[in-house]
């Protein structure tokens, strides 16, 4: 075998290598219908640690549509949310969600689960002093 024909099988060998990695890593871009609020909220936990941030958080906004009575699991999506967008920088997004969310507390208070609220507290001046750097 030529060098030449081993170089174009091992860059054929490789493209497919990328291929198929980047098919695994990018996840399904349709989100099934049915789910329980368990797996969704498992999906985007796994989309979230594959650094699919945009996928976790449709996958937590679906519990806005999918479980709104859910007052637990959907006081966690949107501090999830919240997070997510400052992983992905949108710093803006994620102090305005968070505010929102500790506007929720003020007014339902003890009807809502407490260690969002912990959380959401803790954020919230990290995000500000991110946002004050960036002026």
């Amino acid at each position: 075998m030529t060098i030449c024909r081993r170089t174009a099988l091992l860059c054929v060998v490789c493209a497919a290598v990328l291929v198929l990695l980047a098919s695994c890593a990018s996840g399904p871009t349709t989100i099934p219908p049915g789910l329980s609020a368990a797996e969704i909220f498992q999906r985007a936990q796994d989309a979230s640690d594959r650094g699919a941030y945009p996928l976790g958080i449709r996958y937590y906004s679906l519990m806005q549509t999918s479980y709104p009575d859910d007052v637990n699991h959907l006081t966690w999506a949107s501090y999830e949310i919240a997070f997510l967008y400052h992983k992905m920088g949108k710093n803006d997004t994620a102090l305005s969600l968070i505010n929102d969310l500790l506007d929720k507390y003020a007014k339902e208070g003890d009807a809502l689960p407490p260690a969002p609220r912990v959380l959401a507290t803790k954020l919230k001046p990290r995000l500000e002093e991110i946002l004050q750097k960036k002026q």
